[in-house]
């Protein structure tokens, strides 16, 4: 088999941020060590299986590379459900939107927003199992750990749109400017001063790096800079 690494430098961020901000608000735990673990491993090894579908010619390599990370996963997620069984709840949420992302793989239509957005409802369904994994409670906060990830990363997906496969679309153009701004306006009128914070960096680079010809390795550095302080800005949120 073959040790290969996603390069996809948005994906990380959804993979990491809702994760973190969970386990800062719900409380850190030895269970959340496997729990990463795990965490990292089905996200390899769902990525390269979509990678697998959407193959013509299939890759033995791939898929024992696939077969791998799953089988650590699996194995590494042992001791989490051992500690709260609960936690199955939360996989048996993620599946149907795992089965959305496999569909679009199989018809070659992973840039689709809707397995963008698919895909975003996995990561943050994530975040709240590592709420859970702390805090051991289903309540309010939990529902802002889902929540506040989501809307950032829904702004972050409108962006990149109309930096790399949307470049000329007005549609996505006047979607990404109105979602961000409606964004932050929202919470500033509602008095939420952080949150309008938390948002008001990609509201400026959704109108700041539009129509500019920027490399999609710079795109990803500065999508993974904001979403650092997205986090810091979150976690400061949801502890005062």
């Amino acid at each position: 088999m073959k040790w290969m690494i996603p390069k996809q430098h948005g994906a990380w961020s959804m993979l990491i941020l809702p994760f973190l901000l969970g386990g800062i608000v719900g409380g850190w735990t030895l269970a959340h060590i496997p729990f990463a673990i795990a965490w990292l491993f089905v996200y390899m090894g769902t990525f390269f299986l979509f990678q697998f579908i959407k193959q013509r010619k299939k890759s033995q390599q791939m898929l024992r590379t696939v077969i791998t990370y799953l089988t650590i996963a699996i194995v590494a997620a042992i001791p989490v459900f051992l500690s709260d069984w609960r936690l199955v709840w939360f996989v048996l949420a993620m599946m149907p939107f795992g089965l959305v992302n496999a569909y679009f793989a199989k018809i070659k239509d992973e840039r689709n927003v809707w397995n963008d957005v698919s895909a975003v409802t996995s990561f943050c369904i994530g975040g709240m199992a590592s709420y859970y994994l702390g805090a051991r409670a289903f309540d309010a906060t939990m529902l802002w750990v889902f929540a506040l990830p989501y809307l950032y990363f829904l702004g972050s997906i409108f962006f990149v749109k109309t930096m790399i496969r949307e470049k000329k679309s007005r549609f996505y153009r006047n979607v990404s400017w109105g979602y961000h701004v409606v964004l932050v306006t929202l919470f500033v009128v509602l008095s939420y001063p952080v949150l309008a914070l938390a948002y008001a960096p990609s509201l400026i680079r959704a109108i700041a790096f539009y129509g500019k010809k920027i490399p999609i390795m710079k795109i990803g550095i500065v999508e993974i800079a904001n979403s650092v302080f997205v986090l810091g800005c979150l976690s400061w949120y949801l502890f005062s």
